[in-house]
């Protein structure tokens, strides 16, 4: 949950057994999300992480009321809002399509819907988010003189400008080139916490999943594979599509078998230690993350392998490893300064807390 000082305006959002589903004639019913359960506390900003078409943006339409939900509730403080018309919401939303008004410019974009709703001070609004967004020069061009990236910042200036209790925000920041993209990227943190929105971000952007939000939902084929901190889910991932969804470089997944002793069996002569309980004989997939895998130190359980090729990264390196027995190479991050040699034998471990093991079908967590 944030710890900043909250606006006044700051509500929870809640979403209750949300489902989605679409049905047309003369073709099989898609069930788009599925019985989604979410609780944003006041001020908090979740960001949903998955790939395209695991329920994202579908999930963020009806909240916003562009979609009719099929079952289930979704409540910001105290009210049901599934049957109120979008305009009643009190909802800020940014989408990546933009959807400016052609005929006006920047700064008619940007007060169109505070004028509608008869804010007085809309101007000063304006200015003052403009230059939090470093968009001023923006203000009297129109959209066709826009590029894509200053476009999406106007789209998102429009949503934060309305200062709602619930922003939405679908690939915020999707168009913007590297350098406005960090800048944005803190501003947008900032402005979050000044003013307490409670806030919904999609991506796809890991970086910016961990770096913006509070908690993060990771989403796969409508459903939550698994809600918290960045820290618990790259730390203890509830599955095998979330350790192999979040994390860069990617976790390392071999198929495994568990010994009598409690270690896991990889390759044709490799051991790992771990702090699993699944019992001798189980066949798993061995998960370990390129920044736990390490060399082996005396005579601890480890993998003997070849190194393939060594990428000097300044302050870490990444080495590939060849394991004699398994069908893919092995991902490894080396201290800074250390240098692996293609054709080198190394022997790698790991601590056996982060060695995660998983049902080779289905993928659920064997702790």
């Amino acid at each position: 949950m944030s710890t900043t000082t909250l606006g006044t305006t700051a509500k929870s959002l809640v979403l209750e057994a949300l489902h989605k589903r679409y049905e047309s004639r003369g073709r099989e019913p898609f069930h788009a999300v599925k019985g989604i359960d979410l609780h944003i506390e006041p001020g908090e900003l979740v960001a949903l992480l998955g790939p395209s078409g695991c329920g994202k943006t579908t999930t963020l339409r009806m909240i916003a009321g562009l979609e009719t939900v099929t079952s289930g509730d979704i409540r910001i403080g105290d009210r049901s809002i599934p049957d109120l018309p979008p305009g009643k919401r009190d909802i800020g939303v940014g989408f990546e399509s933009y959807a400016l008004y052609p005929p006006l410019d920047v700064r008619g974009n940007l007060t169109y819907g505070l004028r509608a709703r008869g804010v007085k001070d809309a101007d000063a609004r304006v200015r003052a988010i403009a230059e939090r967004l470093e968009m001023t020069e923006l203000l009297g061009l129109r959209p066709a003189g826009l590029s894509s990236g200053q476009k999406q910042r106007v789209a998102l200036a429009r949503a934060l400008v309305r200062n709602p209790p619930v922003l939405l925000l679908d690939e915020p920041l999707s168009h913007l080139d590297a350098a406005q993209r960090q800048r944005v990227r803190r501003e947008l943190k900032v402005l979050q916490r000044e003013f307490g929105y409670t806030t919904i971000v999609i991506t796809h952007d890991q970086l910016e999943a961990l770096s913006l939000a509070d908690r993060l939902a990771v989403m796969d084929a409508g459903t939550i594979q698994q809600f918290g901190t960045a820290d618990e889910i790259f730390d203890d991932p509830a599955n095998r599509f979330v350790a192999d969804f979040v994390g860069e470089p990617k976790i390392n997944l071999a198929e495994g078998v568990v010994e009598r002793t409690g270690a896991v069996r990889v390759g044709r002569d490799g051991l790992l230690a771990t702090s699993s309980r699944a019992p001798a004989g189980t066949a798993v997939t061995v998960g370990v993350r390129p920044q736990d895998a390490r060399a082996a130190v005396g005579d601890e359980p480890s993998v003997p392998g070849e190194v393939v090729v060594h990428e000097d990264l300044l302050e870490f390196g990444l080495a590939t490893v060849r394991v004699e027995g398994l069908d893919t190479t092995l991902v490894v991050q080396t201290p800074g300064g250390v240098r692996w040699r293609r054709g080198d034998a190394v022997r790698l471990a790991a601590p056996p807390q982060r060695v995660y093991l998983f049902e080779p079908e289905g993928g659920a967590r064997l702790r």
